[in-house]
């Protein structure tokens, strides 16, 4: 019982570690994670998704994070001085193990937000990293489903069907996990923890 409480100690650890290196940087600047009133708005959780070959069959197994400000917001929150933000850092692998690659989803636009129930989708482009360089202005549809699960929803015909034909998933942590890792994070941001993505 200790044995696995330690683990999961460490794996926890493992976790917090990650998310504060990815959310401690800016996609287009490679600036420290937000202060003031930016970093409050933000959002930031994990991806934990299968995603589907050509023959609608799970084949790629996705893990990565995503950092935002846009949850529970509406259009008017958004102005030329504080413009939305999406960004996410995604690793993609076979489910044997096998061609490992990453992804970087960047340079969000907004163009249009509806709810419908305890869903809010949040319409827009981004760039995607792809294989053989970033495609940009990439149709995308950011789903949030009762605060609790988001789904990024890439055109297609742009990544080439790259991602298959389901959403990417990620988990929206507690609001008081994410106050908590904020906390944390705020003794990090002179810490060199700049991830320069044009590396990946």
């Amino acid at each position: 019982m200790i044995q696995k409480s330690v683990l999961l100690f460490a794996g926890l650890g493992l976790v917090m570690a990650a998310l504060v290196a990815a959310v401690a940087t800016s996609t287009n600047t490679g600036e420290a994670f937000p202060k003031g009133k930016d970093h409050k708005e933000m959002v930031f959780g994990a991806i934990s998704s299968i995603q589907n070959n050509e023959e609608g069959k799970p084949a790629w197994v996705l893990s990565g994070h995503w950092l935002t400000n846009i949850v529970n917001k509406t259009k008017d929150s958004f102005n030329q001085t504080n413009a939305a933000k999406f960004d996410s850092w995604i690793y993609m692998a076979m489910l044997d193990g096998s061609a490992m690659h990453k992804h970087v989803i960047s340079n969000f636009s907004l163009n249009d937000i509806s709810n419908q129930g305890n869903v809010t989708s949040y319409k827009g482009t981004v760039t995607v990293t792809m294989k053989d360089g970033p495609v940009e202005q990439v149709p995308v549809e950011i789903k949030v489903m009762n605060n609790h699960v988001i789904d990024i929803s890439l055109d297609a015909t742009k990544t080439n069907n790259h991602f298959g034909d389901t959403p990417i998933y990620g988990i929206i942590p507690p609001k008081a996990d994410i106050m908590k890792m904020k906390s944390h994070m705020g003794n990090k941001t002179n810490m060199d923890m700049h991830m320069n993505m044009s590396q990946w």
